[in-house]
């Protein structure tokens, strides 16, 4: 079965475009090391919240997830690719929130 897990970051001010260039560089970076899920990047500037980014991944399940990020972080460059990635993203955001949603 089909999931969408989805995160909606809300980024500091000033910071969303460079957060979307920001996750397309790790798509690129999962497909380099064969993670093929689908991502999807959304943006909203005119209505809610401002400076919201939402990526959704489609995946088959939470387990694949972990299993692949698992399998790439064993990667010695993939590692430190991603540990910085995720230094980075930190100082771009101030929250996160996750949703994980199943197709039917």
């Amino acid at each position: 079965m089909t999931m969408v897990h989805r995160r909606t970051f809300f980024a500091k001010v000033g910071q969303s475009g460079p957060l979307v260039e920001h996750f397309q560089e790790a798509a690129m970076q999962m497909k380099s090391h064969g993670i093929e899920w689908e991502t999807r990047i959304y943006t909203d500037y005119h209505s809610g919240r401002t400076d919201q980014v939402v990526v959704e991944w489609l995946l088959q399940n939470l387990a694949d997830m972990n299993l692949q990020m698992q399998r790439i972080t064993e990667i010695p460059e993939a590692a430190a690719f991603f540990q910085g990635w995720q230094t980075k993203l930190n100082d771009m955001i101030h929250y996160a929130d996750v949703e994980n949603w199943t197709l039917v």
